[in-house]
């Protein structure tokens, strides 16, 4: 069965190759896409037919930020449909920002962790976590939605 993708969005290019290093030490066979910013991961949402199994997004970027994709998908009914978990891995996190990310109904928002062990945890608990869940996607015999 070929496994959907994870997206990650970060201006930063060492997240980037952190997250790359993270999941093929994890040994996760999920591909993975990263860009750069919010407005390049939407024009890739929009065209994309597949259904992706997760995105991981920075708040905090030039351009389109995080918050400002969130509510693109959301107010876009094809990509709504696709019920595809939406959380938020930033720094600095700070009260005001939290309540606007879950105002968007996102599935999460962490903390990005100072280490690269205590990260690659932190994503590994993430990537656990919604394999284990199910949802409107995900739903046994409905995996190919």
């Amino acid at each position: 069965m070929e496994e959907h993708s994870i997206i990650f969005i970060d201006a930063d290019e060492d997240d980037h190759d952190m997250f790359k290093k993270a999941l093929s030490e994890l040994a996760l066979s999920h591909p993975v896409v990263v860009f750069s910013n919010g407005q390049t991961a939407l024009d890739y949402l929009k065209t994309t037919s597949e259904v992706p199994f997760l995105i991981i997004s920075e708040i905090s970027m030039p351009g389109m930020s995080g918050l400002e994709l969130r509510q693109q998908i959301d107010q876009q009914p094809s990509l709504r449909k696709k019920c595809i978990p939406f959380v938020f891995m930033t720094h600095p996190v700070e009260e005001p920002v939290v309540e606007e990310a879950y105002e968007l109904t996102i599935q999460g928002l962490f903390e990005k962790k100072t280490t690269y062990a205590d990260w690659k945890a932190q994503l590994a608990a993430i990537i656990a976590y919604w394999t284990e869940c199910h949802h409107p996607k995900r739903v046994p015999g409905n995996e190919h939605r």
